[in-house]
């Protein structure tokens, strides 16, 4: 699973925040572990801010302390950047995530304020 947050100045601090929470809750109703449901997590605005690859530690409570850490930048909306660092880094082997299979479903879901 990847977290992605729209930080920019599209959405307020607050909603930032509320994004968080609802992040968080979700997490929380997951299987955190290798096998099971790991998380990136990522925040967007004129930068792409990377919390957690699929490659660090993978405990609930690491999950839990990168959305937190995601910051709010309040800049321009440069989902094209999330979307390449996406494509070209998160989803990457070297980044720690599991190999694409043909039998997969890919689901993306963008969730926010604005």
């Amino acid at each position: 699973m990847v977290i992605l947050l729209d930080s920019s100045g599209s959405v307020t601090e607050e909603q930032f925040a509320a994004t968080k929470k609802f992040a968080a809750d979700l997490v929380r109703h997951f299987e955190i572990s290798k096998d099971r449901t790991n998380v990136a997590t990522l925040s967007f605005s004129q930068y792409v801010h990377t919390g957690r690859k699929f490659s660090d530690d993978v405990s609930d409570e690491s999950v839990l302390k990168a959305i937190d850490a995601l910051p709010y930048e309040g800049s321009f909306t440069r989902l094209d950047f999330a979307l390449e660092k996406l494509q070209g880094v998160t989803f990457s082997k070297a980044q720690g995530a599991r190999p694409y299979d043909k039998g997969s479903i890919i689901k993306y879901s963008i969730l926010g304020f604005g």
